[in-house]
């Protein structure tokens, strides 16, 4: 028989989206998201402006600008460290709170906690002792970059556990639903480090290293915060190692997280594979991907809000047994957002040229941004897909089925940017056709995977043959 879980008394520290309109608390948990990622956009915006101005206090912006990206490839490859204890967190947290079982929640955070804390012990081992092996990977030539690139490393992995535990509170509140105390609590650090970076940069003259120690000090500042909200009768959960500890506990989070941060590393290192493979074509092409990315923020920006707002909702009201809301939750969500991406996919194409000239003047790197917009174009809406349906994916506990189709989608990318660069003129262009191929390959599967799922799901439930939330 359908076992359907038994209601406790709700929790006052969610947001609950097991009831009510579905759309509206979709939104509630999205836009939060959403301001939070344009948040850290300008900061990596305003971050790169000012360390561009080096020139200023008498030391060389390029070298500057270069240490800061090569070091900035390791903070990546350590968010994925972070997605391994958070995702299995956040999911967990929100089964927990669809249950209302704030022990559960407890316990969940308690020994979430400790997972992040030996993923970050990790990090910052590597970061400040073998700084060296990693920025070795590049083969730089320039000694500037290089010492610049290690200092940078050494200086932000000092404070790697704040960085690290920050991200774990915040998959708790994630998994409640309240993401709006995500973004003041994490958008409150990032305007803290933009206001930083002008005084040490360059008022005090530290340059890279003052970019690195704005970051340090931000993370350490956000992290205090966190810590007296835990002290504080309004914190989300009970951090108690005597009473919470459990070794099986740790072992699950990780294992559910393991996949999504094994695929984020592996699109680091493939990152870096085409960013090698760009920079043969000069510094325009150069400017004309990393401009271009930003554009497509338009994209990326509202899928990764609504990435998280249907992992909490799919994770709540599967924690609830409320399995026919969680097909009414995709469907609502698809309603909003193919019509967007489809309008995503117009803008870039139609709007390529006013779009490209409000960054680039120059005729010739004007022409090649125009033609990276249109190619890309063509698969934002599929890139949406990819990642909202991840998200509900995420929020049943299936993260390995996302995560194995990122994985083949992206490895794609190298040899397809290969074939097609021999194929296309200009050659760069197989690179752009590259990207947009593994994202439509990725949006398409998955949705059709997802569909499916549902599918299989609503049968089991008619059979009568869903135990719980965990035979799903």
């Amino acid at each position: 028989m359908i076992r359907r879980n038994h209601r406790k008394k709700p929790m006052k520290v969610k947001i609950d989206l097991t009831e009510g309109n579905i759309l509206k608390k979709l939104l509630i948990v999205a836009i939060p998201m959403l301001l939070t990622s344009l948040v850290q956009m300008l900061y990596n915006l305003t971050d790169m402006f000012w360390v561009a101005r080096v020139n200023r206090i008498g030391l060389d912006p390029t070298v500057a600008v270069s240490a800061v990206g090569t070091a900035g490839y390791y903070m990546w490859f350590g968010f994925g460290l972070i997605l391994i204890a958070k995702v299995g967190v956040s999911v967990k947290v929100s089964q927990a709170a669809g249950r209302n079982d704030a022990e559960r929640v407890n316990t969940i955070a308690t020994n979430g906690l400790i997972a992040m804390a030996i993923m970050a012990l990790i990090f910052t081992i590597y970061g400040v002792f073998f700084n060296h092996h990693f920025v070795g990977i590049f083969k730089i030539d320039e000694p500037e970059v290089v010492a610049g690139a290690m200092r940078y490393m050494r200086i932000v992995t000092t404070a790697g556990m704040a960085f690290f535990l920050v991200n774990m509170f915040n998959g708790v509140y994630d998994g409640l639903g309240k993401t709006i105390n995500t973004f003041f609590i994490t958008g409150s650090g990032l305007i803290l480090n933009m206001v930083l970076d002008p005084i040490l940069i360059l008022g005090l003259g530290l340059g890279i290293n003052g970019a690195a120690i704005a970051t340090a000090f931000s993370q350490t500042v956000v992290l205090l915060i966190y810590i007296v909200i835990y002290h504080s009768p309004k914190r989300p959960a009970i951090i108690s190692f005597k009473k919470y500890f459990s070794p099986k506990e740790i072992k699950n989070i990780i294992v559910l997280g393991l996949p999504v941060g094994i695929q984020s590393m592996l699109m680091t290192s493939i990152s870096i594979v085409l960013g090698i493979m760009v920079a043969q074509y000069g510094a325009s092409i150069m400017s004309v991907s990393r401009i271009g990315s930003q554009i497509e923020a338009l994209s990326w920006m509202i899928a990764s809000g609504f990435q998280v707002a249907l992992a909490s909702f799919v994770g709540q009201n599967v924690g609830a047994g409320q399995f026919s809301r969680v097909k009414d939750g995709y469907i609502t969500s698809m309603k909003v957002l193919i019509p967007y991406g489809l309008a995503v996919n117009a803008i870039l194409f139609f709007g390529a040229r006013p779009l490209f000239s409000m960054f680039i003047s120059t005729q010739p790197t004007l022409d090649q941004g125009i033609t990276y917009l249109r190619i890309l174009s063509l698969s934002q809406l599929f890139m949406i897909l990819d990642m909202v349906t991840a998200g509900a994916f995420n929020g049943f506990g299936k993260t390995y089925i996302p995560s194995a189709i990122q994985i083949v989608g992206n490895a794609l990318r190298i040899p397809l940017a290969i074939i097609l660069s021999g194929m296309l003129i200009p050659e760069v262009n197989g690179i752009w056709w590259a990207l947009n191929i593994s994202s439509v390959f990725k949006g398409t599967v998955l949705f059709i995977l997802f569909l499916f799922f549902i599918i299989r799901l609503n049968k089991r439930i008619k059979s009568q043959e869903v135990e719980n939330y965990g035979t799903v």
